[in-house]
């Protein structure tokens, strides 16, 4: 048993959140500059160039691993920080110093093998500042300001990579100054807004002790236990995998279905994500603002969710250009609109005294479906014989009504979810329960 502060009941100014979302942005950006360019160029360096797709793709993978281990350890580890400064701000500046650490290791590595390791350390490191970050969103934001910051950190997600693209463009023939701007950069605005952010020390409880056992139990939860958790976890990782299927197959379909020649898709496909970008963030920040208002999530998960598989259907059966464009900007928005919402859903049903871990664990919900849709795909597409569209051996239709299927399917979750979609009815539950609480306390 361990004390853990109150749910937050006063309204903070909105300037802590976007300081708040500042530090989701310096860890963001310095952990997708590598992804954007700098480990291409790095690979580049050490391996000949025949062999740069699957060097690349071990660096890859195995920091993609990294990050699903870390976020749920990480956090779970700061629900169990005792410290006179804080218990998120020591894994919040610690990760960003561990993360310029991995930097300098990266930009110095001598081969593949040590770039993994400092791939691996960077994602490790990052992961515990943005797991942290989570949950001090939990402790300081109350409910009702809790979408409109849930909005705000997912249009700042979508800026993420604008830091990255900006350095690659200005410093592209420095590959030192690509690996190590962000990462610095970083360290300096995490550790001014820790500076000038409240996270006061929780004092520990006799009998809490930490061991080795209680970092594996970081993956563990009952979902007996926390059902409606679970289901916000379902639907999440079936939302990102739809929007996974858009992103990841992007070019092979303009190859496949506009018959464009790989230069052309793969400048279309930069220019089409840009404007999903700009999109996400717009509906992103605005649904936040919208939601946070109304204190009613279903009509924001029912219509990005709508949004999504229409996007899905009309890329499965057409193979017109602006069909094509039609479809990237629902997704676009719909995912934004999503974003708006989601977390805000998720903090909702946290277990009190374990909100960094199960805000770790929700990002896996994010994060796995990125790794279990580029798997899979290659076997939905030989699902039916040729694509019904073009001809063709590879079934591209197939795959989009599949991604659509599993978007439409998290709809499924929300009777479930009944007593957390709408503010009012949330409000009452907590009620009762604090209640029931307080009257069980009276009579032991």
């Amino acid at each position: 048993m361990h004390t853990t502060p109150p749910t937050p009941q006063t309204r903070v100014p909105m300037s802590r959140i976007y300081l708040f979302a500042l530090i989701e942005l310096a860890a963001l950006g310095a952990l997708v500059t590598p992804l954007v360019v700098s480990l291409s160029l790095k690979v580049l360096q050490l391996v000949p160039e025949s062999q740069k797709e699957g060097a690349l793709g071990l660096v890859t993978a195995l920091g993609a691993l990294a990050a699903l281990v870390a976020n749920p350890i990480f956090g779970h580890l700061s629900d169990r920080t005792r410290s006179r400064f804080g218990r998120r701000r020591p894994w919040l500046i610690g990760g960003v110093v561990g993360g310029v650490l991995a930097a300098v290791l990266m930009a110095v590595a001598p081969s593949i093998p040590v770039l993994v390791v400092a791939w691996v350390l960077s994602q490790a490191a990052y992961n515990a500042t943005l797991a942290s970050l989570s949950a001090l969103l939990a402790d300081q934001v109350p409910e009702e300001q809790r979408a409109k910051a849930s909005g705000i950190f997912g249009a700042i997600g979508f800026l993420g990579m604008v830091p990255a693209m900006l350095v690659a463009a200005f410093f592209a023939s420095n590959l030192t100054i690509v690996v190590l701007a962000m990462p610095i950069v970083a360290v300096i605005i995490v550790a001014i807004v820790c500076l000038v952010i409240p996270d006061p020390p929780i004092e520990r409880v006799d009998g809490e002790r930490g061991s080795i056992a209680q970092v594996f139990r970081a993956f563990l939860f009952n979902p007996a236990k926390a059902p409606m958790f679970t289901l916000v976890w379902v639907q999440r990782a079936t939302m990102q995998f739809g929007f996974t299927v858009v992103s990841t197959f992007g070019l092979f379909y303009l190859m496949i279905r506009l018959d464009m020649d790989q230069v052309a898709a793969a400048s279309l496909t930069s220019t089409a994500a840009l404007a999903g970008a700009a999109l996400n963030f717009v509906a992103a920040f605005a649904c936040g603002y919208l939601a946070s208002r109304r204190g009613n999530y279903a009509p924001f998960i029912i219509g990005s969710a709508l949004l999504m598989a229409l996007s899905l259907l009309l890329k499965a059966f057409t193979q017109d250009l602006s069909v094509f464009w039609v479809s990237t900007l629902l997704a676009g928005f719909a995912l934004g609109a999503y974003y708006a919402v989601d977390l805000a859903l998720a903090m909702r049903t946290l277990p009190v005294g374990e909100e960094g871990k199960y805000l770790g664990i929700f990002n896996v919900a994010k994060t796995l479906p990125q790794s279990i849709a580029p798997a899979i795909a290659p076997l939905v597409v030989l699902i039916g014989g040729s694509d019904p569209v073009v001809g063709g051996e590879k079934n591209y239709t197939a795959l989009y009504l599949v991604a659509a299927a599993a978007v439409l399917a998290s709809m499924l979750t929300l009777p479930g979810l009944r007593r957390v979609l709408r503010r009012d009815v949330y409000d009452a539950g907590r009620t009762t329960a604090a209640a029931s609480a307080a009257q069980k306390e009276e009579v032991a």
